[in-house]
């Protein structure tokens, strides 16, 4: 529906509004919106302290709105800079424009990409500017006052920074997330490795490697002590429990964990860990903007466009040609379905030993990046 109905509603509304210039006098609240992806969400999270930063630098005392969702919810309450977050349902239409409309927006800045909804409900938010993406094949951004091209040759961090560019905001600022104190789960542990196996959205066992290959890998990188813990969602644990008792019958100790605090405990689990291995997803973009050593398994993932971004993180592509393709999460027709079998367990191995000598080279003690 969002792309037959939204397509032709959009743009008809489109050419009965006249569209307005920046920049605007008297800026007092500025609402935000992005994708609902988790992985998308954390990586805005640069954008908001670009934000914050040029609107602090007015010293017109700017409220900044994150129009957020219960999807996305978990990722959005660790970025800081955010005033005020306003969950909305975006397949509410009558009651989203309703909320958006009553915040009185001097600006609404929407950084998703593909989705004709929130270009429709940046349209009717009644803000006095708009801006968002133009994204070709998508036929979304008619309704905007000011757009920029999203592009499939960028990562999705640098996307984010043209839009405010083109503004004529500073942005550079990398992605950022403040966790709250709480116990460190497995604390006592003197060596965990987490391992994150399952991804989500469209044909999400395209971007899935074998488990195999992750026992193999754990039998890898085990030492005498080594813990490992299987993060997932609570979607994933009819998955989870039965991997865990294949790794206990390899002789490998493991246990399953599910956040139940939002992202909170997760992440202090992620920053106290020894390494992260975890395909392209949103745990992998939280590992990694954490500070923690990451390795991403990428597959259809090109880490120019979505790899992990951080001081020890590194992703690894598949080898051959045809994979790296995807652009904005679900174009896979066509496209080569065997990436992530093409990723060896030793290519993993080594990416891991790079990231955690890179991670002796930096000279960071783990507890220090909190």
């Amino acid at each position: 529906m969002d792309f037959w109905l939204g397509i032709p509603v959009l743009n008809v509304l489109a050419t009965l509004r006249s569209k307005r210039r920046w920049p605007l006098s008297e800026i007092k609240r500025v609402g935000v919106m992005c994708s609902p992806a988790l992985g998308d969400t954390l990586l805005f999270s640069g954008a908001v302290q670009d934000l914050r930063a040029h609107f602090d630098g007015t010293g017109e005392g700017v409220e900044l709105v994150h129009f957020c969702m219960k999807q996305n919810l978990a990722a959005a309450e660790l970025i800081p800079g955010i005033d005020r977050r306003v969950i909305v349902d975006l397949k509410n239409l009558g009651e989203t424009v309703r909320r958006l409309r009553s915040e009185q927006l001097d600006v609404l800045l929407d950084f998703s990409s593909w989705q004709r909804l929130t270009a429709f409900y940046s349209m009717m938010s009644g803000a006095r500017f708009t801006a968002g993406f133009r994204t070709a094949g998508q036929y979304r951004g008619r309704g905007y006052d000011f757009t920029v091209e999203h592009g499939d040759n960028r990562h999705e961090v640098e996307n984010f920074r043209a839009l405010l560019r083109g503004l004529g905001i500073e942005a550079g600022a990398a992605p950022r997330v403040v966790v709250s104190a709480a116990a460190t789960p497995m604390a006592a542990e003197k060596d965990v490795v987490v391992f994150h196996l399952w991804a989500s959205g469209t044909r999400s066992w395209l971007r899935e490697w074998p488990e195999e290959r992750w026992i193999l890998l754990a039998q890898r990188l085990a030492g005498p002590e080594t813990l490992f813990a299987i993060t997932g969602a609570p979607s994933d644990l009819e998955r989870m429990q039965p991997f865990v008792k294949r790794m206990e019958v390899a002789g490998l100790r493991a246990v399953p964990f599910i956040g139940t605090d939002g992202f909170v405990s997760l992440s202090h689990l992620l920053r106290r860990a020894r390494a992260v291995v975890s395909v392209n997803t949103g745990v992998m973009h939280l590992a990694a903007i954490l500070g923690a050593v990451t390795v991403s398994i990428n597959g259809p993932n090109r880490n120019g466009r979505w790899g992990p971004v951080g001081p020890r993180a590194i992703g690894v592509e598949a080898p051959g040609e045809g994979c790296g393709y995807l652009h904005l999460g679900f174009d896979f027709d066509g496209q080569a379905t065997d990436c992530m079998d093409r990723i060896t367990v030793d290519m993993v191995v080594a990416a891991v030993a790079e990231a955690e000598e890179c991670d002796k080279l930096l000279g960071v003690d783990v507890q220090e990046t909190y």
